[in-house]
């Protein structure tokens, strides 16, 4: 019975270990925007393709939402460019995607962004997300 509650016990140490081991490099950035509620970046990156999502609470200033990125290998050269792209004005969410990453892809970064609005400021979040 002792053994079976270690056993449990250890389990336990080693699943709480491992999911802070996969938080350690978040992919999620969120900041409140006056007039836009919460601005939220998403990356997330698998095999050879990075994924963006940007998006707003409201959008009723007729805003863009823009995406931007890029990707360094494991010495820090800057291997792969995305030039900003915008959504349509208004839009609450953009997606976008950065491929092929290629092999020699360590991390990506993704600017998020709103602008262009009629009132209110510009503004960002960042993400990086290692491969």
């Amino acid at each position: 019975m002792k053994f079976g509650k270690k056993l449990i016990a250890s389990t336990s140490v080693i699943v709480a270990s491992l999911a802070v081991a996969v938080t350690a490099f978040a992919n999620t950035d969120t900041k409140p925007v006056t007039g836009y509620g919460t601005l939220t970046g998403t990356l997330s990156a698998s095999g050879s393709t990075a994924n963006y999502s940007t998006s707003v609470s409201y959008n009723s200033d007729k805003a863009y939402l823009t995406i931007a990125g890029s990707a360094q290998n494991v010495n820090g050269t800057t291997v792969i460019t995305k030039s900003q792209i915008n959504s349509s004005r208004g839009a609450t969410s953009y997606n976008g995607y950065l491929s092929p990453l290629g092999s020699n892809v360590y991390v990506v970064y993704g600017t998020h962004g709103v602008q262009g609005g009629n009132t209110y400021s510009a503004d960002a979040v960042f993400t990086y997300t290692h491969l």
